[in-house]
């Protein structure tokens, strides 16, 4: 007779993935373990720091009265940098406070926070423990291993991160290439309450988020950045391609975020402020390219480890898909459990929620997005064509005025873009956008 197992699940990882799974399956009476590498969780994260959406409350019914957010974005922007302009799209406008659909958060405590709200809802939690593999018999997950010591489960949910190590070095997923992921680097930067209020023109909770297209790095690097207003820092960072950096081989991500920092319409912005702190980690960028198998004998894959982010260029998500993949990973297990029964063929349902949720099908309908959020044409083309077209219209020299689509057409003259091959590059980012 088969020895029971210790626990009914495992997870390994504590963000928000791991702990919503954590939460939604000791909530319905599970044994759960859930096991954090970071001491305290949320430690070893760099995140945007913008979490959409409302699937928390599924979980944490009214959770926007507990959770420990910075401020609730009222002021949406997206920008093109070039080494002497900023192009930006600012849109401000009290529904998005009201709604309060993205709250700009600080994962150190936003994590820690969960992983107290999964231990109150019963789930066991241990940080500071790295686990090292799955442990496999007869091609059947049982438990993990962790120096030496064998912990068993009925299932495992692995949701470790971008850097998903545990699954990698099991075999349960192939290691990542270059294309997958990007180089995120943060700095916390104090400034002050009072400060942020009267700069970016807030008041209460309201926040800003921005992100940028930095088109004025050396030729063959790509980066995007971000700015987001918490209560009295601001969240500063920069999203770089490992595949250009790795190319490039002469630049470094923490030049990139200085020269970010130090960009003369950036600067003011974050003037006087003090770094508090500084991280860099790996951010998933790979799209439905990047996503492995999901599950398997005894296993789940979900949020970061998956591959389940999502950016048009425009948006820029994870925290909810790492939520709503969490979610569905446990009420996939829940219902295994009810059957005794978490063989392959059993967690399948884990793939079909998803297809039935945003996560899976968002990735689907951007499919190849990658190639328009990392191209030389939103990086090279458009901040500099951009920055023409403004330059001519909102210059008085005493000249002749021209119409609006001459302009264009000699900006992309000067940019080495023929107007027929802007013309379908703009129809084939449109659709993908």
């Amino acid at each position: 007779m088969e020895a029971m197992s210790e626990f009914d699940a495992i997870v390994v990882g504590a963000g928000p993935a791991g702990t919503s799974a954590a939460i939604k399956m000791a909530s319905s009476g599970m044994n759960v373990l859930l096991v954090e590498r970071a001491d305290p969780p949320g430690t070893k994260n760099v995140s945007g720091g913008v979490l959409w959406g409302n699937d928390l409350e599924k979980i944490i019914p009214g959770w926007e009265k507990q959770a420990p957010y910075e401020r609730v974005v009222e002021s949406k922007a997206v920008g093109f940098l070039t080494r002497d302009s900023l192009i930006n799209i600012d849109f401000r406008s009290r529904r998005l406070a009201e709604k309060a659909t993205g709250h700009i958060v600080l994962r150190a405590r936003l994590d820690q926070w969960l992983a107290r709200k999964a231990r109150e809802a019963g789930a066991m939690v241990i940080s500071g423990v790295t686990v090292e593999r799955v442990a496999v018999q007869d091609g059947v997950v049982k438990g993990v291993e962790q120096g030496g010591d064998l912990i068993t489960s009925d299932v495992v949910i692995l949701a470790e991160g971008a850097n998903p190590r545990v699954a990698i070095d099991s075999g349960l997923r192939p290691p990542l290439r270059d294309e997958d992921v990007a180089i995120g680097v943060k700095e916390i930067i104090k400034l002050g309450e009072e400060k942020i209020n009267e700069r970016f023109n807030l008041r209460g909770k309201s926040g800003f988020a921005g992100e940028y297209v930095l088109g004025f790095l050396p030729e063959g690097v790509k980066a995007g950045g971000f700015l987001y207003t918490n209560k009295d820092t601001v969240s500063l960072g920069v999203v770089v391609s490992m595949k250009d950096l790795r190319k490039n081989g002469s630049t470094y991500s923490f030049d990139i975020i200085e020269e970010f920092a130090e960009h003369p319409y950036i600067a003011p912005m974050i003037e006087g402020g003090k770094v508090e702190e500084y991280s860099a980690h790996l951010v998933q960028e790979g799209g439905i390219q990047g996503v492995p198998k999901l599950y398997g004998n005894g296993y789940m894959i979900a949020g970061d480890a998956a591959g389940f982010s999502f950016s048009n260029g425009l948006v820029l998500q994870g925290m909810n898909y790492a939520i709503a993949s969490g979610i569905a990973a446990a009420e996939t297990a829940i219902e295994a459990k009810s059957k005794n029964n978490f063989s392959e063929e059993a967690l399948a349902a884990y793939r079909e929620r998803l297809m039935n949720s945003f996560v899976l099908r968002d990735l689907l309908d951007f499919r190849g997005i990658q190639g328009v959020t990392w191209s030389d044409t939103v990086h090279r083309v458009i901040p500099r064509v951009m920055e023409g077209v403004f330059e001519q219209l909102f210059t008085e020299d005493s000249q002749p005025k021209k119409h609006i689509s001459r302009i264009v057409m000699d900006a992309l003259s000067r940019s080495g873009m023929k107007t027929s091959d802007a013309i379908i590059e703009g129809y084939r980012m449109m659709r993908r956008m």
